[in-house]
């Protein structure tokens, strides 16, 4: 019979143990759809680098090396790569040499191109409906695709290296028989080496290189940003997988702690009785544990069970977003067990404290509610007798009881902090499109060639130059631009929107925020090229959040790094300029980049839906419970009041409204917690990337988050005053009596 007990209060005190319940589901869930995703990740990742021999850089010349003399010199392996890009309507594929040593293609279904075939990436080839065995005509010549393909040195596949977003739409990669490849290939501006392996001085390397074949760039692993964008994705991916299902879990557990300490004190002289009756403790507290048993039960296994199912459509959407082959399919065993056995570990611990207290005393003190007696003479709070009766009341409802508040702010402020990072993620990905691409980038084109020019023979376009530099003691790069002093086409402007005259070295705010930088600062960079250090003193910092870049004007940048007086290596243009491409390393259309951005929108869409849902989730679900508790476990003194003649929106926020308070406090501290951990991001994780995004809250982004989050707030009081309605004086008269 005693077995039967937590089954008729669970089902008697539904709101409160349904919504621990769906906090542990929640909690597993979230724990086993991202542990399965990083697992998988993790591990394809690892494979498909290790077995496909992924680069460990790469770099441009201007003439071809003699490779046999520079893999024996410094025990390297080197490929050359040739690519080729093909325009039709506004899609681009690039099409690249099939590598046989370094950065070896991984055909994912099909087979490797023969003669007249081609294998291209799955991303594109699924936004634009292309499948094996479909005939593409490039250039009047028939190809048949053959397979789709993943390159390891092209995981993250952008057009170009400062894209922050893939456009699978409009630009996929391929590869294409060399024979084939060869007669597209009018000219070859530059040539392309893939390195596996390190030179033990990479800098006596780089000057070997750059005195008999012109260095143009070497971008090294961790500065590859098709790359290293991947990687930093599955580590950020793990500790906010932890972080969020772990803070949940805390919380519910709590939640279970408080909701089992209140319900054991409110039932003393039944547990007194059953003392009384002969039975022992440890029959008393097995029944008692019963109530985690059955929460976990019926919480985590579903929850993980859940996970699991959705973690496969889960893992394919975020595969097709950063592109890593699933090269093996990996069942996340060890994250199925964790995350269903890990709530065990808390709720278990936390119930038993629930009722070691009460156990301690003998069977007249728990008849009688000496402990519930006992606190509450101890905490008369004497302080507050000038008060009015109704505040006096309130107040006393929220100090008697601060775990339960204390619960409530953690997870208002939570779940603020959740909402603010996916609606500040959205600002800032807007803000990309709308001010810094619109109001400071205003070129459309930008074309670098692959030497130093001397004369502009385009008159509507602007010169600049650009050097990559990596900050002293560290492993940041960032990329130094020498443009036109009254520039039209990269307008500078401060945070207050003023013009900046670009005398001296300017840098983006970007870089300033990763290195605590700011005005008068010397900056200390080496050149990547040459490896000569230059002490550099900040004049102007400039309201740009794309990445690590600082700017000079054009005659001072020449001066200063030791080119020819009227040098330039590159041309910003409204206009698309006719440049023979045999002369250009790269060119890019900044459309390319808005596009991107709006193609991806419905994706990050999603996600930040998502993360609205979770955070006016947990926050309703803790009000809530907390709310009905609070009318559960004072069901007397509101039948009292009733009879009295109080009414029920004042009772509501007699006994429910010091909720107002915990709820403000909480949300208020959201904030600055957000603050700190956005600026944890920006100088950890992103500080040796040349990425940035602008994710401080502005009052518009807190203003949205306030009401989602009040909204919840309102729903669970109103549920809560329905409770405090359907309390009847009669009954609690007649169980007074009794």
């Amino acid at each position: 019979m005693l077995k039967r007990i937590p089954i008729r209060i669970i089902w008697r005190d539904k709101a409160h143990f349904l919504g621990i319940i769906s906090l542990i589901l929640l909690a597993s869930f979230l724990y086993i759809i991202f542990g399965a995703l990083v697992t998988n990740i993790d591990e394809n990742y690892k494979i498909f680098v290790n077995k496909y021999n992924q680069e460990d850089f790469h770099f441009l010349t201007l003439f071809p090396i003699d490779i046999n003399n520079y893999e024996k010199k410094y025990n390297l392996q080197i490929e050359e790569k040739f690519t080729w890009d093909y325009e039709y309507g506004n899609k681009l594929i690039r099409f690249f040499s099939i590598p046989e040593k370094v950065n070896k293609p991984l055909i994912l279904e099909g087979t490797t191109p023969k003669q007249k075939e081609i294998a291209i990436d799955p991303n594109f080839a699924k936004a634009n409906k292309l499948k094996i065995g479909d005939n593409i005509d490039i250039l009047g010549k028939n190809f048949i695709i053959s397979g789709y393909v993943s390159l390891p040195d092209f995981i993250y596949i952008t057009k170009n290296e400062t894209d922050l977003l893939p456009d699978p739409l409009h630009f996929g990669i391929g590869i294409m028989n060399f024979d084939d490849l060869k007669q597209f290939l009018s000219s070859v501006p530059y040539r392309y080496y893939m390195v596996k392996g390190k030179p033990s001085n990479l800098d006596k390397f780089k000057e070997d290189i750059n005195s008999r074949y012109t260095l143009l760039s070497l971008v090294e692993k961790p500065d590859n940003f098709r790359i290293i964008v991947t990687e930093k994705k599955m580590e950020n991916a793990k500790p906010m997988s932890y972080v969020i299902s772990g803070m949940v879990l805390v919380i519910s557990s709590i939640l279970l702690f408080i909701v089992l300490r209140r319900l054991i004190n409110s039932m003393h002289a039944e547990i007194g009785t059953l003392y009384a009756l002969g039975y022992e403790r440890k029959e008393i507290v097995n029944i008692y544990m019963r109530f985690p048993l059955y929460i976990w039960l019926f919480g985590a296994i579903p929850g993980g069970i859940i996970g699991y199912l959705y973690s496969k459509p889960f893992i394919d959407f975020y595969v097709s977003f950063i592109s890593v082959p699933v090269v093996q399919k990996i069942f996340p065993l060890k994250d199925l067990l964790i995350g269903i056995f890990f709530p065990a570990l808390f709720m278990f611990p936390s119930s038993y404290l629930a009722i070691r207290d009460l156990l301690k005393r003998n069977v007249v003190e728990i008849i009688r509610g000496e402990t519930e007696k006992g606190f509450k003479k101890k905490f008369r709070m004497e302080f507050l007798n000038k008060l009015s009766f109704r505040r006096r009341i309130m107040l006393k409802q929220g100090l008697l009881h601060p775990s339960r508040e204390l619960v409530l702010i953690v997870g208002v402020a939570f779940s603020c902090l959740i909402l603010l990072y996916g609606i500040t993620a959205k600002t800032a990905l807007d803000n990309i499109v709308n001010h810094t691409f619109k109001n400071i980038l205003k070129y459309n084109y930008m074309y670098i060639f692959n030497y130093y020019q001397n004369k502009n023979e385009y008159p509507k376009a602007e010169r600049f130059n650009t050097l990559s530099f990596t900050i002293l003691g560290t492993k940041a790069k960032v990329s130094l631009y020498g443009i036109e002093r009254d520039s039209n086409m990269v307008v500078l402007r401060d945070n207050k929107g003023n013009k900046i005259d670009l005398k001296g070295f300017v840098i983006s705010q970007a870089l300033a925020d990763k290195f605590n930088l700011k005005e008068g600062d010397i900056l200390k960079v080496i050149n990547n090229i040459d490896g000569k250090k230059y002490d550099l003193k900040i004049e102007k910092i400039a309201d740009i959040y794309v990445g690590n870049s600082g700017y000079m004007n054009l005659n001072e940048f020449n001066k200063t790094f030791g080119l020819e007086e009227n040098a330039f290596i590159g041309l910003y243009s409204t206009e698309k300029l006719d440049i023979p491409k045999e002369n250009l390393v790269s060119y890019f259309s900044k459309e390319d980049i808005i596009r991107a951005f709006r193609d991806t929108a419905e994706s990050v869409n999603q996600m930040l839906q998502f993360m609205y849902i979770m955070s006016f989730f947990l926050s309703f679900v803790i009000i809530y419970i907390l709310s009905s508790l609070i009318v559960t476990e004072n069901r007397k003194p509101l039948g009292i009041f009733k009879i009295m003649g109080y009414y029920n929106g004042e009772l509501s926020s007699i006994f429910l409204g010091f909720s107002n308070i915990s709820f403000l406090i909480g949300f208020l501290l959201g904030i600055p917690l957000y603050n700190a951990f956005i600026r944890y991001i920006v100088l950890v994780f992103l500080r040796d990337m040349d990425f940035s995004l602008k994710m401080y809250t502005s009052f518009k982004d807190i203003f949205l988050s306030f009401i989602i989050l009040f909204l919840a707030f309102l729903i669970s009081r109103y549920l809560g005053r329905r409770k405090i309605n359907k309390i009847s004086p009669n009954i609690i008269l007649k169980e007074q009596a009794e």
